[in-house]
This record gives C-alpha cells, sequence and structure tokens, in this order.
C-alpha cells in the first residue's frame, strides 16, 4: 500500500546507506589528526589540524542533512501510509452490514482504536526505527572495537532489536487485522449498485413466513413465520410488549438485515433482488432517538441531499410544524444544532428528524415509537406532524409502533405481536369487539 511513495522510501533508504558510510569517515579524519602530530613539523601540524577540523565540521553537517532527509522520507511514507490505510478502513467499514457492528469486537470502541492505534503501529514497519539502526550498528560497531565493550553494547542491542521486533509484530498483528477487513465481503453491501429499481412503487409490503435470528443471538427466534400483507397507501400499527419483534420488522425492511427465512415482497418482488440504495430512498424512517449532526438546522434537514433549495427546505419544516420555532431563533435556519442535537429539545429534535424525512418524499413511512420519549405537551406537537406526514401524501404507505394506543386508533389495521407472530389482526373498533390481547393492552393503557 506504500507504492505510491516508492521513490520517497528509496531516498530515505540510500540516506541511510550514506549516512552509514559516512561515519567511518570520522576515523579516517581522526587517524589524520593523529598523523599530522606524529609526522609533520609544527608549523605544518597547525594548517593540518585545522583543515581536518573543518572537514570534521563540514561532515557534521553534511551528516545533518541526511539524517534530516532520512527522517523526513520515512516520516512522509509512513503518514501517507497510515492516511491511506484509515481512509480504506473506513470505506469498508461504511459497506459492512448491521450485523458486523453488532459483534463485541467491532463496537464503537474498538474500531475508534482500529482506525487510530492500529494504523499508526503499522507506520512502525515503514518508518524511521529501521532506519536509525541501519545508521547507529554501523556506528556503534566502531565504538565496540574502540572501547572493548563488546558485551555491554550487546546487552544494549539486544533490548533494542527485542523490543524492535516487539513493535514489528504488534504492526503485523495490526496489519492482518486491516487486511482481513479489506478483504472481508459483506452479507449485504451497502456500496453495491446492482439490483433492480421497481419504476412504479406503488408501496406493497408482504412478509411471507418470515423467520429471523440475529446473528449474534443464534438461540432466540425473534420473528417466528411471520405473515403480515400490507396494502399500498394503507396504515399499519404494530403493538405489543417488549421484544416482541417490532423494531425488527422495520429493520427487515430497512435492510439492515436479511432474513434468516421467508420472503419480504415489495410490490410483490424479493427485497433481496432490489437495489439497496433505491429501497432506503423510498422508505422514510422516523426512530425513538432521533440522530441530528452538528451542523445548522438546514443542513440537518437536507442531510444527504444535494442541490436542495431553501423552500423545500422550509416546506419541509412547515410540513413537520417546526417552522415557526426555527423563525424564532436569532439565525433561522443557520442556527447550530449541537453535538447530537444537544442545542434543542427531545420534540425540537424529532420534528427536525421528521422534516428530514419528508423532504425525500418518501414513498413508505416509517414510525418506531417516535414519541415515546417525550413528556405530554411535546408528544402532541410531534404527533400531530407525524399524521400531518401521513395525511399530505394519499398513496403513501405508513407502518407505525406505538406505545400509546391512543394515537393508532384511526389505522387501516391493527397488529398485536407476540413471542415474534401476529396473535391478532384488525381495526380499532373490531379488536376491541373481541376482547382479546389488544382489549387487555388497551385496559392496561387507559389505566397509565
Amino acid at each position: 500500500m506504500n507504492s505510491p511513495e516508492w521513490i520517497i522510501i528509496l531516498i530515505g533508504y540510500i540516506m541511510c546507506v550514506l549516512n552509514g558510510a559516512a561515519q567511518s569517515l570520522f576515523a579516517f579524519l581522526l587517524v589524520k589528526i593523529v598523523e599530522a602530530f606524529k609526522y609533520c613539523s609544527t608549523s605544518e601540524r597547525r594548517h593540518h589540524v585545522l583543515l581536518t577540523s573543518f572537514l570534521c565540521l563540514l561532515l557534521g553537517v553534511v551528516l545533518f542533512i541526511l539524517r534530516l532527509i532520512q527522517y523526513t522520507a520515512f516520516a512522509i511514507s509512513g503518514s501517507k501510509l497510515t492516511q491511506r490505510i484509515r481512509s480504506k478502513a473506513f470505506a469498508c467499514l461504511l459497506r459492512q452490514e448491521v450485523a458486523y457492528f453488532d459483534r463485541p469486537e467491532n463496537s464503537s470502541g474498538a474500531i475508534c482504536t482500529r482506525l487510530s492505534t492500529d494504523a499508526s503501529a503499522i507506520q512502525e514497519m515503514t518508518g524511521t526505527r529501521l532506519g536509525v539502526l541501519a545508521a547507529e550498528v554501523i556506528h556503534n560497531m566502531r565504538t565496540i572495537k574502540q572501547l572493548s565493550i563488546e558485551k555491554e553494547v550487546l546487552r544494549q542491542y539486544s533490548e533494542l532489536i527485542h523490543k524492535l521486533f516487539m513493535h514489528i509484530a504488534a504492526s503485523i498483528s495490526a496489519a492482518e487485522a486491516f487486511f482481513d477487513l479489506f478483504d472481508r465481503k459483506p452479507t449485504i453491501d451497502n456500496a453495491s449498485t446492482e439490483g433492480q429499481e421497481l419504476v412504479d412503487f406503488r408501496g406493497e409490503i408482504k412478509f411471507d413466513q418470515v423467520k429471523f435470528i440475529y446473528p449474534t443471538r443464534p438461540t432466540s427466534i425473534i420473528l417466528n413465520k411471520l405473515q403480515l400483507n400490507i396494502k399500498p397507501s394503507q396504515h399499519v400499527a404494530l403493538v405489543g410488549g417488549s421484544g416482541c419483534g417490532k423494531s425488527t420488522i422495520i429493520q427487515l425492511l430497512e435492510r439492515f438485515y436479511d432474513v434468516t427465512s421467508g420472503k419480504i415482497l415489495i410490490d410483490g418482488i424479493d427485497i433481496r433482488k432490489l437495489n439497496l440504495q433505491w429501497v432506503r430512498s423510498h422508505f422514510g424512517l422516523v426512530s425513538q432517538e432521533p440522530v441530528l449532526f452538528d451542523l445548522t438546522i438546514a443542513e440537518n434537514i437536507a442531510y444527504g441531499l444535494e442541490n436542495v433549495s431553501m423552500e423545500d427546505i422550509i416546506n419541509a419544516a412547515k410540513r413537520a410544524n417546526i417552522h415557526q420555532f426555527i423563525e424564532q431563533l436569532p439565525q433561522n435556519y443557520e442556527t447550530k444544532v449541537g453535538l447530537k442535537g444537544s442545542f434543542l429539545s427531545g420534540g425540537e429534535k424529532q420534528r427536525i428528524a421528521i422534516a428530514r424525512v419528508l423532504i425525500r418524499r418518501p414513498k413508505v413511512l416509517l414510525l418506531d415509537e417516535a414519541t415515546s420519549a417525550m413528556d405530554s405537551h411535546n408528544e402532541q406537537i410531534v404527533q400531530e406532524a407525524l399524521e400531518q406526514a401521513q395525511r399530505e401524501d394519499p398513496s403513501r404507505t405508513s407502518l407505525i409502533i406505538a406505545h400509546r394506543l391512543s394515537t393508532i386508533r384511526s389505522c387501516d389495521l391493527i397488529c398485536v405481536l407476540d413471542r415474534g407472530h401476529i396473535v391478532e389482526r384488525g381495526t380499532h373498533i373490531e379488536l376491541t369487539q373481541r376482547c382479546g390481547a389488544y382489549y387487555k393492552m388497551l385496559a392496561h393503557d387507559n389505566l397509565q
């Protein structure tokens, strides 16, 4: 991976050789000084000593320049290698499927360490250590002979070489980890351009006997022969206890994971045969905890889109019921939201996230407990924005996961999940009349 800098590396190694060879010239000049005292007359002695001293000084300047070039060459090549490895590793990480990041060894902390420490460790193999060793060995071999301290210098160099090999071993281990990442083929390639794109997407979704098990939890069946048909423009709600598989259904639709068995059909086409970027561009997700970036409000709303007009951003904000709040800010849409939106309340962040979804005009709207972490005032404001988002496009399909049943009474279909499959389905009135699982949940919700 250092091939683009081969000229710089070659220069560094040439400087190493010249640096080592130049060390012997000091001994030669020292001999000249001794000879001047031994064989020359008093008048000639002064001339020879001054000339030889000047040559020693000149040689010292030359050695300084050689070492400077040597260190600079290896530093440049090492830093370029580190930068290239980090960039390629980050690009490879972006390609990986979500399941890859579920593993403990691929946590955010482990990946940050891999990109910083491991990449720097590889630089040790191409850094200044080998160059210094090449020069110092030649120089100190003469010192060994002159002072007769072979055992002491050998001990020092044994320690140095041991440390060097420890660094090289760490570098090789880091390099192996990076090459494993470079060679890994993700099961769901986020950078893939392959797959079919539907010309007239209607928004029909079908879960056909879907079974799903998380790769990191092979003993837990999350969805078990799930059968669910969602018609175009239909508003469907999913309810059930924690861990019943509601959020997993949305993650499968976003194709963060692939089903273990069964099929998910989008307008009758297996989702695995569709272009991944196309699928995600037509599904708009509003999750429980919105993610905002340390940018302006306008940049957060238009994030990931190109050539978006300010008029479109304002229209999206109006539809998300956040425009009036933004207008009251001193810098309006140019206001920074802070890291993870720290300058805004939960309701304000959620409405900006809704605006970010609406500006993309998704055909399918996915709402994953979008108001569960809010107080009653903010929940009401956000709920109005969500209802407006569902009404503005009559052909838009909506899939809603709700923690409060009062927000889904108007849905066309309500499905009650338990242990990975649907135990009840129907409208609010139909399920209430059955006095089954939904009725019990509704009674419990009313008590709270």
